[in-house]
């Protein structure tokens, strides 16, 4: 009789745990539902801020590294492969401007 009772609470128990189990683990998967989320938005927000460092005619790092050519006094040096990555889309130089007029 008293195994049987022993049994019944831990029968109920273990509803109550599971059941507490199983909140959290909802908790968590709203949780890391909500992380990709964020980490999609903030990987779109990076691609277009880096689409503004090295895409199209007259994109920042091909102005700065324009400058750097130029003269402009630098210790350190871009990435190479950012530097590649801009120098397809960089803004012609005076001479190429000079060599499309009629």
């Amino acid at each position: 009789m008293w195994s049987n009772e022993k049994q019944q609470r831990n029968a109920i128990e273990i509803a109550r745990q599971a059941g507490a189990l199983y909140d959290k683990f909802e908790g968590l998967v709203t949780d890391l539902t909500q992380v990709g989320k964020k980490m999609d938005e903030a990987k779109k927000e990076y691609g277009g801020a880096m689409n503004k460092l090295v895409e199209g005619k007259g994109n920042i790092i091909g102005r700065i590294e324009k400058l750097k050519k130029m003269g402009a006094r630098a210790k350190k040096s871009l990435p190479d492969a950012i530097l590649r990555r801009a120098e397809d889309t960089d803004i012609p130089s005076e001479e190429e401007l000079d060599l499309e007029k009629p």
